[in-house]
């Protein structure tokens, strides 16, 4: 036990000079930051920036919440009044999105149901809020002493989501070539994905000629598209066609009606036989059915 826990001079002066070391290093630890002084940060510019911007936000804010209501139909009121009113933006996109999917409010109880809406903003609008006794539907038009689509008495033959969908039919049409994807993610059926899917296939034909083209695009099924045909209408003018006698292969093989191999097809025979006079002459490289889906983009001038 002895010679275990016994130590040498040598080792005695070791450990001496060890924890005077020790002792420095925390003493200089604790001295330098009373010595160097770190530069300490600006913030009075940022501190600034923000006072002025939320002085710039409340004054913006209508006084104590206070809206600037006038009376309107919840079902035809547009983003820019109810902006104007007061209503803040995340409630105008909800309002709006609302509407253009179709939607309907019967009742106030509607609208006190919207997502976004407080108690606070509902109380305000309740007496401002008009919505006929009955809906102007297609379903309750009367034409010449008949309604349009049963006898003269509004009843419930037909269910509401039909009436619904039938007076988006009638007040809503968008031409396809002109259409943008706003318009067209506000039609039920389409959405964002099959929205850009349109537009795409619109840029790659160079327009459509016909709306029966949208069962082309991919995910467009049959049901959906008979949902969505009655919305639009087609101005052929906003068709562009292209010179298949001048036309670079690459330009050929970029139309969906085409392909790069059917293009390689094209380019040779047109430098074997010189340029082309008429459709007929494709057909040895074409199919039938192709070359009449493609005649409506295709110019033969010399």
């Amino acid at each position: 036990m002895h010679e275990l826990f016994s130590f040498s001079r040598k080792e005695r002066n070791g450990i001496v000079i060890l924890l005077l070391i020790i002792f420095l290093i925390i003493l200089i630890g604790r001295l330098i930051p009373l010595i160097v002084h770190p530069d300490q940060p600006d913030f009075s510019k940022w501190e600034v920036e923000v006072k002025n911007y939320l002085a710039k936000n409340k004054s913006e804010q209508p006084v104590n919440g206070e809206l600037h209501a006038v009376a309107f139909d919840p079902n035809k009121v547009d983003s820019l009044s109810l902006v104007n009113m007061g209503l803040p933006s995340k409630l105008v996109i909800n309002w709006i999105h609302y509407l253009r999917k179709g939607g309907i409010f019967r009742d106030k109880e509607g609208v006190k149901r919207l997502y976004g809406m407080t108690s606070g903003i509902f109380e305000q609008l309740e007496s401002f809020i008009v919505i006929p006794a009955k809906p102007a539907f297609p379903g309750s038009e009367v034409r010449n002493g008949k309604n349009k689509y049963r006898n003269n008495t509004y009843s419930d033959t037909i269910p509401e989501h039909i009436l619904a969908r039938r007076a988006i039919q009638e007040r809503v049409s968008f031409e396809l070539n002109s259409a943008d994807s706003l318009q067209l993610v506000s039609i039920p059926g389409i959405g964002p994905v099959l929205s850009s899917r349109i537009i795409r296939y619109r840029d790659l034909l160079g327009g459509y000629y016909s709306v029966s083209q949208l069962k082309e695009i991919y995910g467009m099924r049959e049901e959906n598209f008979m949902a969505v045909s009655p919305y639009f209408t087609i101005d052929r003018s906003g068709v562009r066609t292209f010179n298949i006698n001048f036309s670079t292969i690459r330009e050929l093989g970029r139309h969906p009606y085409i392909g790069f191999r059917t293009a390689g097809k094209i380019f040779k025979l047109r430098d074997k036989t010189g340029k082309f006079s008429s459709a007929d002459e494709l057909s040895t490289v074409m199919t039938k059915d192709s070359l009449i889906r493609l005649l409506p983009y295709l110019k033969f001038s010399q």
